[in-house]
């Protein structure tokens, strides 16, 4: 049997997954500051529950992992933590409004593999749902700058709103049923030419002066769109001028407009939003592609309960896979272990030594194959171990160690009491 992943899964030998536990870790640590509350969903779900509200040739649909548990039911492994989010919320009937949550967790999808698409992978989301305004979209925008600058990332926020697209669509003399799908070529101006925007829009049915028209609204500056539609009718166009000059004076006053960018173009591709949308992207350009990105949403929850009462939303999913590869490309190679003890005949004594360590915090490897000394200090080179120790039964009967520093190559004598200062003063130099 030949031994290989799966296409589209990937093992992560340990120097790997220590960024990437650091990645969910910052995370984690980032949504439960802004008052983020943990849930886990079950990664098997009911196929109905997956497919529910798709039409039976979604394309999400074809992507579904579909299996059959001993009782013969259809069952399907989550593709994202929306659905599964949405679940919690119609079967938790004393669930109070506002409710924040996020959930890191991997999901899957049965769909072509290439470059930024794999067939499992991580989401890490925060949702909240019952608030519906813009103070909360610019606190979201906010807990993603400060998280990714926990990272080391510094990034640039493009922002938008689906309210102002759709209006500026109309005013171009497109009809409602196809603003849609002119959104979803506009959201693309930044990724294609303008030539093969205005094709994309040909075969959409738009004439060439209707093209004009449009491209042309969407070159203006905030600032224009305010002067040029302040006396308009077009409701979608006033709803969301109101709406980014609310978010801009909420970001001017939080200290971060200067890292934010309003993109008029900008759409976020999938129909689900309704207003605020932005992404977030590296300012280094170490990738091109974004980082993280959210919206509002306010009609899919409302649409998957259909009980009468508006769930207005708004959600934002930071991309771990992006992130992991800036930051192992940035990564030096660091040990998980901050001392290693190599016990000569003086097991029970370097235990207890490594236990008082462990007791402080430090991470202690005790070394138990009864290798050679010189080998031991080969496997500290190796591992990028910092420090090494031989406690021998001169060591344990005099209670002072000798411990070397891989790094500099330098020795110390060290009291075995006073080892734990030794280290904190020591361990980051």
């Amino acid at each position: 049997m030949k031994l290989m992943n799966l296409k589209g899964t990937f093992d992560f030998l340990p120097s790997d997954q220590v960024i990437r536990n650091k990645i969910i870790n910052t995370l984690r640590t980032n949504f439960e500051k802004y008052g983020y509350l943990p849930l886990e969903t079950p990664i098997l779900n009911y196929y109905d529950l997956l497919a529910y509200k798709y039409d039976s040739d979604a394309e999400i649909l074809s992507e579904i992992y579909k299996l059959k548990d001993q009782g013969d039911r259809n069952l399907g492994l989550r593709y994202d933590l929306t659905v599964p989010f949405c679940k919690v919320i119609g079967m938790t009937k004393d669930l109070r409004l506002p409710f924040r949550r996020y959930e890191i967790g991997k999901v899957f999808r049965n769909g072509p593999v290439k470059l930024g698409r794999t067939r499992e992978f991580y989401q890490c989301d925060v949702d909240v749902v019952g608030i519906d305004n813009r103070l909360i979209e610019a606190e979201q925008i906010l807990m993603g700058i400060n998280t990714y600058k926990d990272l080391g990332i510094d990034v640039l926020v493009k922002y938008n709103n689906r309210k102002l697209m759709s209006g500026l669509i109309k005013e171009a003399g497109i009809s409602e049923e196809k603003v849609t799908s002119v959104i979803g070529a506009i959201d693309k101006l930044e990724k294609i030419t303008r030539e093969e925007l205005i094709e994309n829009l040909e075969n959409l049915g738009l004439d060439n002066i209707v093209i004009n028209n449009l491209l042309e609204l969407f070159e203006y500056s905030f600032n224009d769109y305010e002067e040029k539609f302040k006396d308009t009718t077009n409701q979608d166009i006033k709803d969301g001028l109101e709406e980014l000059l609310e978010l801009n004076t909420y970001l001017s006053n939080l200290g971060i407009i200067d890292s934010c960018k309003f993109t008029p173009t900008l759409a976020r591709g999938l129909t689900i939003y309704t207003g605020v949308v932005f992404e977030f992207y590296d300012k280094q350009l170490r990738l091109t592609c974004a980082l993280g990105a959210g919206g509002r949403y306010n009609k899919i929850i409302t649409d998957f309960m259909d009980n009468g009462t508006l769930y207005p939303a708004i959600g934002f999913s930071f991309g771990l896979e992006p992130i992991y590869t800036i930051l192992k490309g940035e990564a030096t190679k660091n040990s998980l272990i901050d001392i290693y003890l190599v016990p000569l005949d003086t097991n029970i004594e370097t235990l207890k030594i490594a236990t008082a360590l462990r007791e402080e915090g430090y991470k202690v490897l005790v070394e138990m194959n009864k290798k050679k000394v010189g080998k031991c200090f080969e496997y500290a080179e190796h591992e990028n171990i910092k420090f090494i120790s031989i406690i021998g039964s001169n060591e344990v009967e005099t209670q002072v160690i000798s411990v070397k520093n891989m790094t500099t190559k330098e020795e110390n004598q060290i009291k075995i009491n006073e080892l734990s200062n030794f280290l904190k003063n020591n361990i980051d130099k």
